[in-house]
């Protein structure tokens, strides 16, 4: 079964990106331990607003879902732009050639919403995520790439 899980992202990410910027802003202090208490917040937001909601039935998806590989990264039209990493695991250089990907390309594993400053105002403009398969472009499997969120869509495979 396969349910396309882009609004309930969508409605995850604009109350965290809220909370976070409103409530556990770091933007004068810089401070880590206000970025580690908002993570323990978070999860527990992503666990309700995401993995309690997805299911029709009011089934609750297991946390292991990202680390199984449940909710896959789509084109929502002809192709989405992507950073992939230079290395596989990702070592901080997103610049690998291959920076385009149609449908079909690659099979992309959401890991994380992903934002370039921890202390600024964050959007979580961007998915994080693991290619777990593509035949086009076998060099990039196992790489991290991040994604914009506003050129895919988001499905839970079950």
């Amino acid at each position: 079964m396969t349910i396309d899980a882009t609004k309930t992202f969508e409605t995850y990410r604009e109350a965290s990106r809220h909370l976070r910027n409103t409530f556990f802003s770091t933007r004068d202090s810089g401070d880590w331990d206000i970025i580690e208490d908002f993570d323990a917040v978070d999860k527990v937001l992503f666990d309700r607003l995401v993995l309690w909601r997805i299911l029709p039935d009011g089934a609750v998806i297991d946390e292991s879902a990202i680390q199984m590989n449940k909710f896959l990264i789509e084109p929502s039209g002809a192709g989405m732009s992507a950073m992939i990493s230079r290395d596989a695991p990702a070592s901080g250089y997103w610049d690998h050639p291959v920076d385009t990907l149609l449908p079909g390309d690659a099979e992309l594993a959401f890991r994380e919403y992903f934002d370039w400053d921890q202390h600024g105002l964050i959007d979580l403009r961007y998915y994080r995520v693991t290619v777990i398969g593509s035949t086009k472009y076998p060099e990039i499997l196992g790489h991290d790439a991040l994604i914009e969120t506003i050129h895919t869509k988001i499905k839970y495979q079950e």
